[in-house]
């Protein structure tokens, strides 16, 4: 008797869970039941766990994808937006450029070798 696994997407997860977290803090301020305003400045946190998820996947599926890019873009977003470390939107954009690269070395430690293609040597057969 074979078990089989499900795989389920982390990006479609964390993707829905963001998405409720938002349309719940957006409902809750629609009806004057909590002041979230202070929890919209975290939107790149956002951005970071969707990037990580599609990430996950990547890295189990040992292939590259473009998680990396999200992570970067939040991670630049949220030390700008939080005046980390006195970052700016132009000062901490080498911050994104080191997460970038950080995962893009992962990759290329990690990631399955493209198949060898052969080559056309124009020959007839």
């Amino acid at each position: 008797m074979e078990e089989t696994q499900q795989h389920f997407s982390s990006q479609k997860l964390v993707f829905g869970l963001v998405l409720i977290a938002i349309g719940a803090l957006a409902f809750v301020d629609a009806v004057d039941l909590w002041n979230p305003r202070v929890l919209w400045r975290l939107w790149p946190v956002g951005l970071i766990l969707i990037g990580l998820a599609s990430e996950v996947d990547a890295l189990r599926a040992r292939i590259a994808d473009g998680g990396s890019i999200l992570i970067g873009i939040g991670v630049w977003f949220l030390a700008a937006t939080h005046d980390i470390f006195g970052l700016t939107h132009g000062t901490a954009f080498p911050l994104a450029v080191v997460v970038v690269g950080l995962f893009t070395t992962l990759h290329a430690i990690v990631d399955k070798p493209a198949p060898q293609k052969k080559e056309n040597t124009n020959e007839p057969c």
